[in-house]
């Protein structure tokens, strides 16, 4: 099994579940307590915390040359790097909303946005506060009728997204899920319509197809979720589900890039009309582009097709188990009781013992004395250190 197939099955198995080491209740109860460096209007976590609270290994370089540092532990891989907006997870890549940076000590600092709206719910799904028992996956077929969308001579993206979406239905309707298509025929569809038929369904998640476009040269799968709330931006209405968003967007991404191994163009987030007033958890998969000839004849290929279903399908599958109400939390262990504080010292025995040592000082003139003084000494060095290694 490689390495992104292992990956692959931990998220399957209820999406990388919680950290299995006792964390805190909620990330955002924990990290309230957190040192905040600013930069410009924006507040950063440093690496640090993150380490600490994840329970990962001290930051070290992937190999020389690098400016890319790994923290990782038994279940997770985090690759940053200064000045870049990338993040792999597990191996896969996301994209931060704000590059990370480095304070003159050499520290480097993650966006609060990022941490709290990104990199938690990706992590652990099942603390994502508007934890739901999905009942309905609404797929949406990108474009339709008189917007074909992008178009090569190979494939068109109204047509193509159609058959996708009509398989991955299938595949989920085999598993016992309700599938809703936004459309089910080659037709015009705004994105009010669309986002109308999510809002007749109870506790569901809205999924759209499309491919993207006008480049030869690139190809690959991008998924997207609407941008997070920023502390000074008006909320729009999908921001009520940013770390559901998150987390769902990870799990499509991270299993159909596995299933298909099709180049990884990252989670990402954007401005999208469709994905700002969806009122459930929502993501948008671009499963390819269909200006590249390659890509565009293995997104034709029934082998490869298959395969993105079932990613997709697994993706599905394993964010409906993670954020499920009846989802395991792994409750933190009791906190640990600090040890007393050391009594305040007396002055009148700081003085008296500092008169025992001078008259000692002075009866030591022989060499028996000088052995006995010394061997007095080795034994109180190794108390004093036997005692503080207890104390700390």
């Amino acid at each position: 099994m490689n390495a992104r197939a292992f990956i692959s099955t931990l998220l399957t198995a209820a999406m990388l579940m919680a950290v299995a080491c006792g964390l805190p209740l909620t990330a955002r109860a924990d990290a309230a307590a957190w040192e905040t460096s600013t930069i410009g209007e924006h507040e950063y976590y440093s690496l640090e915390h993150l380490r600490n609270f994840y329970k990962l290994t001290t930051p070290t370089k992937k190999k020389k040359g690098s400016n890319e540092v790994s923290i990782i532990n038994s279940a997770f891989n985090l690759r940053v790097t200064p000045g870049s907006r990338e993040l792999l997870i597990g191996g896969y890549r996301c994209r931060l909303m704000h590059a990370v940076q480095q304070r003159e000590d050499g520290e480097l600092l993650i966006s609060k946005t990022d941490y709290v709206k990104l990199i938690d719910p990706i992590l652990r799904p099942t603390y994502i506060p508007e934890r739901r028992n999905v009942q309905t996956v609404i797929i949406d077929p990108g474009h339709g009728g008189t917007d074909p969308g992008n178009k090569s001579p190979l494939i068109t993206e109204s047509i193509f997204t159609l058959q996708l979406a009509q398989e991955l239905a299938a595949a989920l309707q085999q598993q016992g899920l309700q599938v809703v298509l936004t459309r089910d025929t080659n037709r015009n569809l705004s994105d009010a319509e669309r986002v109308k038929v999510e809002e007749q369904h109870r506790d569901a998640i809205f999924i759209s197809l499309h491919l993207n476009g006008g480049r030869s040269d690139v190809f690959g799968i991008e998924t997207y979720t609407a941008a997070p709330q920023e502390p000074k931006n008006k909320a729009m209405q999908a921001n009520r589900y940013d770390a559901a968003n998150a987390a769902l967007a990870f799990a499509l991404h991270s299993h159909a890039v596995n299933a298909t191994k099709a180049p990884d163009r990252a989670v990402r987030r954007a401005y999208y009309t469709m994905l700002n007033t969806v009122t459930c958890p929502a993501a948008m998969v671009m499963v390819g582009y269909a200006t590249n000839k390659e890509e565009a004849t293995q997104l034709l290929s029934d082998e490869y097709r298959a395969n993105l279903v079932q990613g997709l399908a697994q993706g599905i599958l394993a964010f409906k188990a993670a954020i499920s109400t009846t989802a395991q939390i792994i409750p933190p262990p009791p906190v640990a009781t600090p040890p007393p504080a050391p009594a305040a010292p007396d002055s009148t025995k700081q003085t008296s013992s500092k008169t025992d040592k001078n008259k000692k000082s002075q009866k030591t003139s022989s060499s028996s004395s000088s052995k006995k003084s010394s061997s007095s000494a080795n034994k109180n060095k190794n108390k004093n250190q036997s005692s503080g290694r207890r104390r700390r």
